[in-house]
C-alpha cells in the first residue's frame, strides 16, 4: 500500500466538515491512522457500523472517505453518563439529534439512522443477517457494555473486516467504568480469530 494512497490533506478533511454544526471534535486527530487501515476499503461497496454518533464527526468520516460505503449509525442521542456530569455536556444533549440529522442529510440514503440502545438495536440487525466491513465502537464507556457491543458486533463483521474501538486507554473515570476491561475481555474470547492492526489510544484489530 503506497504512501498516497493513504494520505487526506487538510483541505479535503476542512471540505468535509464545512457548513456542518459541531459542538466538539474527537475525530480529526483519528482521521490519519484511520485513513491509513481503511485505504483499501476506500473504493468499494463497504457496510460501515458506529455505535455513538453523537453529532455526525466521525460518520461523516466515513461516508467521505469510503465514497461507496453504507452506514449505520446507532445512538440513543441522549448522551452517556460522563455527559450528564459535566454541566456544558448536559446542555448539549438535547440538540444532539438534530445537529446529527442535519450535518448527514446530505449523504440520503447512504447513511441508516437507529435511535435508541445498542443492546436493543445490535440483535435486530444480527437477526436480520447484517454483515459489515467496518465498525466503530465509541457508545457507553462501562466495561460490561463495551463488552456486549463488541461481542454482538463481532458477529456481524466480515472476514477482514475492521474493527475500531474508542477510548481503550482512556483515563478519565474510574478503572471499572472504562472500555478496556470490556475490550480485553472480548480479545480473550476470540483469541485466535483476529489480529490487532493499533493499539495507543484506540485499539484497532481485523478479523481473520
Amino acid at each position: 500500500m503506497s504512501k498516497t494512497s493513504v494520505v487526506v490533506s487538510d483541505a479535503e478533511v476542512a471540505a468535509w466538515y464545512a457548513g456542518k454544526t459541531f459542538s466538539s471534535d474527537w475525530t480529526t486527530d483519528r482521521i490519519p491512522k484511520w485513513a491509513e487501515l481503511l485505504a483499501h476499503f476506500r473504493d468499494m461497496p463497504v457496510n460501515v457500523m458506529e455505535i455513538g454518533s453523537w453529532e455526525g464527526r466521525s460518520a461523516l468520516f466515513f461516508l467521505n472517505y469510503l465514497r461507496k460505503a453504507h452506514v449505520v449509525c446507532i445512538d440513543t442521542f441522549g448522551g452517556n453518563a460522563e455527559h450528564h456530569l459535566d454541566e456544558w455536556f448536559a446542555k448539549l444533549v438535547p440538540e444532539t439529534e438534530a445537529k446529527f440529522d442535519a450535518n448527514v442529510a446530505s449523504f440520503g440514503a447512504r447513511v441508516e439512522k437507529f435511535k435508541g440502545s445498542s443492546s436493543t438495536v445490535l440483535p435486530r440487525l444480527g437477526v436480520e443477517g447484517r454483515r459489515f466491513h467496518v465498525a466503530y465502537i465509541d457508545g457507553s464507556h462501562f466495561p460490561a457494555d463495551v463488552y456486549c457491543d463488541a461481542a454482538l458486533t463481532w458477529s456481524m463483521m466480515a472476514p477482514g473486516g475492521v474493527v475500531i474501538f474508542d477510548d481503550y486507554n482512556w483515563d478519565i473515570m474510574e478503572e471499572h467504568e472504562r472500555p478496556k476491561p470490556g475490550v480485553d475481555a472480548l480479545l480473550k474470547t476470540i483469541d485466535g480469530q483476529y489480529r490487532v492492526l493499533h493499539c495507543a489510544y484506540q485499539m484497532v484489530i481485523g478479523k481473520l
